[in-house]
């Protein structure tokens, strides 16, 4: 590719030929540990197919692929088994064709697009030198979710083989941390969970495992999961308080909320705020639960392992 210059002649995915309009050069750095537009996603030979690609392939992650008649960009592929970040890059090299239509390319024998302009010539050190090319319509409707992303990402996953790695645990192993001491619960009916707390206490937490399913291999949500909360009831005496999963107060450490569900999910780790108990300290929290993920099992118990 480094070779190609514009006027040139590629053949496209579907047999015909296109000629080269622009060579995006660029040459950026990505840190490791943080993902950006500059990480490149490695995409393992035999990936989309049968020697698809040919060798292993590195993509930025906004490089689509066309996979069952869309395009879908290569970050909502990525299942960290034959697509994976590459997070050891740190200087990246990049080269992308720019054709007169958008269509697609074959490369390593995958089907990939051409460039598209969607915002990120700036990438390239000579994307000035392309400023003034018209945008393209995309050849393809592109997809980043929705059940077309999930089938192909699912059947991609499966051709994959056997998830590597630690075994995983259905054990959320749920408790508080009450000024850094461990509270386990005492009782658990259905999913609620009953915590006796101490007094005066300065500062509160739920604490429980976590886990990406993404990372994982089990479902494309790439957030770390803990618990999915429904409700928090402050018990004190006889007089109890009721505090939604929509309460706005419950932020740090934990995700959105999500309606339709009726419950906000934890990143394992999250500050239950004193000001949502009012002005009496509950003796007891109420934490009712509605859902759980599977999380990597470090070997703690080997009765919690699945």
């Amino acid at each position: 590719m480094q070779n190609l210059k514009a006027g040139d002649i590629v053949r496209t995915f579907g047999g015909g030929t296109r000629p080269i309009v622009w060579v995006g050069v660029g040459k950026v750095l990505a840190t490791r540990g943080r993902r950006n537009a500059a990480t490149p996603v490695i995409v393992r030979k035999s990936a989309l197919a049968p020697n698809v690609p040919t060798r292993d392939l590195r993509v930025t992650k906004g490089h689509a692929f066309y996979l069952e008649n869309v395009l879908i960009p290569v970050e909502f592929l990525v299942n960290h088994r034959s697509i994976l970040w590459d997070d050891r890059a740190q200087e990246v090299e990049l080269y992308h064709i720019e054709t007169d239509m958008h269509d697609v390319l074959i490369a390593n024998g995958a089907p990939a697009e051409s460039y598209r302009d969607d915002g990120n010539r700036w990438l390239f050190q000579n994307g000035n030198s392309g400023w003034d090319l018209p945008p393209l319509e995309p050849c393809a409707p592109v997809l980043t979710g929705g059940p077309i992303v999930d089938a192909v990402w699912r059947r991609l996953l499966d051709m994959a083989g056997p998830r590597p790695g630690l075994p995983l645990t259905e054990e959320a192993d749920v408790h508080l941390l009450a000024d850094g001491q461990r509270i386990d619960w005492q009782s658990n009916v259905e999913g609620s969970y009953r915590f006796p707390l101490p007094r005066n206490v300065s500062e509160l937490r739920l604490i429980s495992r976590a886990g990406s399913p993404l990372e994982m291999g089990l479902a494309r949500d790439p957030r770390q999961l803990g618990v999915a909360v429904h409700r928090l009831v402050a018990i004190a005496g006889t007089k109890t308080s009721i505090i939604e999963a929509s309460d706005p107060r419950l932020s740090d450490g934990f995700h959105a909320y999500e309606a339709d569900n009726g419950f906000r999910w934890t990143d394992g780790d999250a500050p239950l705020p004193l000001a949502l108990f009012g002005d009496r300290p509950p003796t007891d929290l109420l934490l009712e639960l509605t859902g759980m993920v599977r999380y990597p099992w470090f070997g703690e118990r080997a009765s919690d392992a699945a």
